[in-house]
């Protein structure tokens, strides 16, 4: 049915927690990361495969479709014309008809090529995959090598007339086959007049023969009454070969109308004349099993896999299926040599059907058929039977798109190559919305897949897992990716409403819905799309008119916008309820991540929250600066409380209920500009069509799309801290319209809706930048590294921005590089001129391609390194040291404690070597233990201040020999060393020196006296 598109209504922006099932399978095309990369929709023409009609070219009828002799390529006719060129093509098919090639066409862009604008039959040979034939009614054109050439055979009307036939063919060829004898290779053709009787027949050339003769095969002669003023006159719809044994016993089987308003299946074997009862007598096709038929206009033969043409083989069956003028059309089981054949009625007793096409797998006890055709009723539409044995048929429940159409091949089927098992099949429909068609459960539910009469002018929304709701000049459509292949589930021509329509998915992922913006109607989806039914009620029961926005909470509960009212059914529309909410027309819906709180924006600026999942809503906010009257707003991720509005007046604001006085604060004007963030110019929104917050490591990220200079503003914030930036709009991309998200840690996925295009952006740097440390710390400086943001592709160059903060003053000694405010591309910085001992906190984050979150470390820079001896106490070098010693050291004022250790290993690194490892508020320690006499060992101390730590002071000594007498020694008083601050002449160290050399010498002197001998 025709529709006029009214003015789309915008509808609810998806949060966070309604996607959270989508795109559980890989995307359509792998996405670019920090950049936008565009997502293939179904397209039109060469390029695009012809999956839709483009713009100006529009498929308006599908016709035959075929296999070619192994099952590798499927070829179609197709009227695909625009206003000045009504031109069939033959297109083909290398991955059962999901895309195309045209590899003839009957218009030249001047002159038609072919004597009639439709094509009547396409026939494949039996034993060359490459070779194909097919007829527009005079004409018989055949390829070779696949596709790429075509070429006339001898024309018969020619050939008639040259050879003084005395029956020459006046209708038009509508039936084609092939049969092989050895080399010979013979082409067969029927004639017909569409709507009398006329001169046909069957007529067969010799294509191997020179000059290609032609036959006539006088099926008119032949026992009924086929005259018409003594001349032999009759239609022949359908003619085929022995299928299994032709070679043997050259059988040609035909379907015959008569003068006499009869219909037959007639044969011919070995050379003899038709309607031989020693081989096979001819067999009357009648409705209902006792009426002639008359008026055909189109029939099919379909012969099982063990057709057998023995009279006695119980194998020489087939079934027939046939399409009439007048309401007797259906399909018949035909059996050789039988008088007539059996009407099977395959839409009841007393349903007439007009099947225009039959096809299956199987054998004669194992015939799984498909057939398509119209019901002759006022439900009159394509439609498609399925039998699992021969006999019975069960009529599908969602039929392929189309409407009556010419009637040649009014629907067409082709059985795939499993399908006796998958249930897998092709349909090809004429008239409006026209396509082909896909079935994996034996016609029970099609698809459309190619070939659609529908093109996409514009993208409206997606949802789910993967469904896409596109535009048409009148129709609309909702595709689902299905295994990295679209398919049409839902089309406005398979219903009868006005309005636009949307695309929602239930957060569980276990419900899709389709609703009609600016209509009443909302259908529902169980099996993620392939069938849908209405609900039995709309929102007019609860006094609502038209469905300005929605929501879905789950597979049975549903809101939708009205004018300061929200309408809600928790039973998918059994009953619907008005509730009260005082936002102006409701244009947009959000949930919080946890699911336990709804919002509602309208055209009054204002959010109202709900906590009953939509029953009661509360008294609204006040309105926001910028009121709009196209409001939408989006949860901030993990919150309860703080929501984000934008609109189509601009600007992007926060409101938290939960603050002790809520205010709306504006957030999208806080920019950083220059090497700081990824755009120096000012980020503000002019126009909100898309808003959604994101999962951020470090903080949160706020996404909004700008419909009036289609780039994506991106704010970040931590605290209170807003900073604004631009991603610009992809560079073929036209008018921003809306914007999805899929929350995700470290990688938030946005796809964004520019016209009649869908891409993607992957934003893997809403997180801090990770692992900040700092090495080779000196007293000026030090290294600093950071790991690398990995965004997943190779073309993106990501820059960084570092800043070194002094932790005492908070003054900022260092930007970027030490020489100025330069960004980053390296993940280190070797950093001088710091103050020692100081402590300094760095920030490290991405500005390029956008800004990262900040990674922190802190580090202080070493105290100043001595300039004096540090008197270490046993000296470095010295010998006989006591196997009990005492460690001693200069006090250093500023010291908060000592490290010390002692070990036998020289380098210190082996930990079993370690004898000791002290921290010490002392500058003396006397080791608790005893040491070997005559053995080296290594000890080193070190300073620890407040902020920082000193280098290591080592040394190493000798203890004294096994025979030595035993020293005993009193632990020393503390020795306090003042750092002198001016310099000091070096006589006076050395009278120092020696003056400490004096006392111990005395000391030891003093100890020895006292031995006790």
């Amino acid at each position: 049915m025709f529709k006029t598109k009214i003015s789309k209504v915008l509808g609810v922006v998806l949060t966070a927690a309604m996607v959270l099932s989508m795109f559980a399978v890989a995307t359509p095309v792998a996405a670019a990361n920090q950049a936008w990369s565009k997502i293939a929709l179904p397209g039109s023409g060469a390029t695009g495969g012809y999956v839709v009609s483009d713009t100006d070219m529009r498929f308006y009828d599908v016709g035959i479709l075929e296999w070619n002799a192994d099952k590798t390529a499927v070829y179609a006719t197709a009227v695909y014309e625009d206003a000045n060129d009504t031109a069939v093509r033959v297109f083909k098919s290398t991955d059962a008809g999901r895309t195309w090639k045209m590899v003839f066409s009957n218009w030249d862009g001047s002159s038609t090529v072919l004597s009639s604008p439709y094509i009547f039959d396409v026939c494949a040979s039996s034993v060359n995959a490459n070779e194909v034939y097919f007829t527009d009614g005079s004409e018989i054109y055949t390829t070779k090598d696949g596709g790429v050439t075509w070429n006339k055979l001898s024309n018969v009307y020619i050939w008639a007339a040259d050879n003084d036939w005395l029956n020459q063919p006046e209708g038009v060829i509508v039936t084609l086959d092939v049969g092989y004898a050895g080399a010979n290779k013979y082409v067969f053709t029927g004639t017909a007049t569409f709507g009398s009787t006329g001169v046909n027949g069957v007529y067969m050339c010799q294509e191997t023969a020179f000059g290609m003769p032609w036959s006539d095969l006088s099926i008119a002669t032949q026992g009924h009454d086929w005259t018409v003023t003594a001349i032999p006159a009759c239609n022949v719809w359908d003619v085929v070969v022995d299928p299994t044994d032709f070679a043997t016993k050259q059988g040609v089987i035909a379907v015959a109308e008569d003068n006499a308003g009869k219909t037959w299946i007639t044969a011919k074997y070995f050379g003899n004349q038709w309607n031989q009862p020693a081989t096979c007598k001819d067999a009357e096709v009648m409705q209902g099993n006792d009426t002639s038929i008359s008026g055909v206009y189109h029939a099919e033969l379909w012969l099982p896999s063990d057709f057998s043409s023995s009279l006695t083989s119980g194998k020489f069956q087939a079934w027939l299926a046939l399409a009439t003028f007048g309401n007797q059309g259906d399909v018949y089981l035909w059996y050789g040599n039988s008088t007539k054949t059996i009407d099977l009625n395959v839409s009841g007793l007393d349903t007439e059907t007009e099947v225009s096409d039959i096809d299956g797998a199987g054998g004669v006890g194992t015939a799984k058929l498909i057939i398509g055709g119209y019901l002759n009723s006022i439900a009159y539409g394509p439609n498609t039977w399925y039998s699992a044995d021969g006999l019975t048929f069960t009529k599908t429940s969602k039929a392929p798109t189309g409407d009556d159409s010419w009637y040649d091949e009014d629907v067409t089927v082709l059985a795939l190559a499993d399908f006796a098992t998958s249930g897998k099949a092709l349909a090809g429909t004429g008239g409006w919305d026209c396509g082909v068609s896909y079935t994996a459960d034996f016609g029970k539910t099609w698809n459309t897949i190619s070939m659609m009469r529908q093109a996409i002018n514009e993208v409206a929304n997606i949802a789910g897992n993967l469904f896409v709701v596109t535009y048409d000049y009148v129709e609309q459509s909702v595709w689902r990716l299905s295994g990295g292949v679209y398919e049409r589930v839902f089309s406005t021509s398979m219903v009868d409403e006005d309005g636009d329509i949307d695309v929602a998915v239930s957060p569980a992922g276990d419900a899709v819905f389709v609703a009609s913006l600016g209509g009443t109607q909302i259908w529902r989806s169980l099996d993620n799309g392939q069938t849908f039914t209405a609900q039995v009620s709309d929102i007019t029961t609860a006094g609502g008119s038209t469905i300005n926005s929605w929501f879905v909470s789950n597979a049975n509960t549903l809101l939708v916008g009205g004018d300061n009212v929200v309408y809600q059914t928790s039973t998918n529309g059994v009953l619907w309820f008005a509730r009260p909410c005082a936002v102006g027309i409701v244009t947009s819906f959000a949930v919080s991540t946890d699911g336990s709180v709804l919002v509602a924006t309208g055209s009054l600026g204002k959010v109202s929250k709900s906590i009953d999942g939509g029953v009661t809503w509360s008294t609204p906010s006040a309105a926001a600066p910028t009121v709009s009257a196209t409001s939408l707003v989006t949860f901030q991720n993990g919150s309860n409380s703080v929501v984000y509005l934008t609109g189509n007046s601009g600007d992007a604001f926060k409101y938290d209920f939960a603050a002790t006085t809520p205010a709306w604060v504006q957030i999208d004007n806080a920019v950083t500009t220059g090497e700081t963030f990824d755009s120096s110019s000012y980020a503000d929104v002019d126009n909100g069509v898309g808003i959604f917050s994101g999962i951020a490591s470090g903080g949160n990220v706020l996404y909004v799309l700008d419909g009036s200079w289609d780039n994506l503003i991106r704010i970040t914030n931590v605290g209170t801290n807003y900073t604004a930036g631009i991603i610009a709009a992809p560079a073929t991309a036209g008018t921003a319209t809306k914007l999805i998200g899929i929350a995700a840690p470290g990688a938030n996925m946005l796809y964004g809706i520019f016209d009649d295009e869908l891409y993607v952006y992957t934003d893997k740097m809403a997180v801090p930048v990770a692992n900040v440390q700092t090495s080779k710390v000196t007293t000026t400086g030090f290294t600093i590294t950071w790991d690398a943001l990995n965004v997943d592709n190779t073309a993106v160059t990501v820059e960084y921005y570092v800043v070194i903060t002094d932790a005492a003053t908070a003054v900022k000694v260092c930007y970027g590089l030490p020489t100025g405010t330069d960004t980053i591309e390296a993940t280190t910085l070797k950093v001088t001129g710091l103050d020692e001992d100081t402590v300094y906190q760095i920030s490290v984050w991405a500005v390029d391609p956008v800004m990262s979150f900040v990674g922190t470390a802190s580090v202080a820079t070493q105290p100043e390194k001595l300039t004096y001896n540090f008197n270490l106490m046993p000296t470095n070098g010295a010998i006989n040291i006591p196997i009990k010693p005492v460690f001693a050291w200069d006090s250093v004022s500023t010291a908060v404690s000592y490290d010390l250790i002692l070990s036998t290993d020289p380098t210190f690194a082996d930990a079993t070597k370690v004898l000791a490892t002290k921290n010490l508020t002392t500058n003396y320690w006397a080791y608790d233990g005893t040491l070997t006499n005559s053995t080296s060992y290594y000890w080193k101390v070190r300073v620890n201040t407040a902020n920082s730590t000193s280098e290591w002071f080592p040394a190493v000594f000798t203890t004294v020999k096994a025979d030595a007498a035993p020293v005993e020694v009193n632990n020393p008083p503390a020795i306090t060393l003042t750092v002198p601050q001016a310099e000091t002449p070096a006589y006076i160290w050395l009278i120092v020196a020696v003056g400490a050399v004096l006392t111990v010498a005395v000391i030891v002197l003093i100890v020895r006296t006292r031995r006790v001998v």
